[in-house]
């Protein structure tokens, strides 16, 4: 695998006393079974994927939330068969 498994947050946040500087991906298989039909997958695919609260992903900044689909974007095109 050849993209990094986490980023380290610009802006961090803090959410109910817990501080995120860094999100990783804590589960390989919610890649798989990510879902882009609204908004509320999204967040909820992306909080799946990185084992955080729904909140911390309502939360990022959108630079880091584009760092963020980015990675899983990446980390699905490596899983995924190239037909080129």
């Amino acid at each position: 695998m050849s993209a990094p498994a986490e980023i380290t947050l610009n802006v961090p946040i803090e959410i109910d006393g817990a501080r995120h500087d860094k999100i990783a991906v804590a589960s390989f298989d919610a890649i798989a079974n990510f879902r882009t039909n609204s908004p509320e997958q999204v967040i909820r695919s992306m909080s799946q994927v990185f084992g955080v609260p729904r909140r911390v992903i309502r939360h990022l900044d959108p630079a880091d939330a584009q760092r963020a689909g980015d990675l899983v974007v990446a980390l699905l095109n490596e899983t995924s068969p190239s037909f080129r």
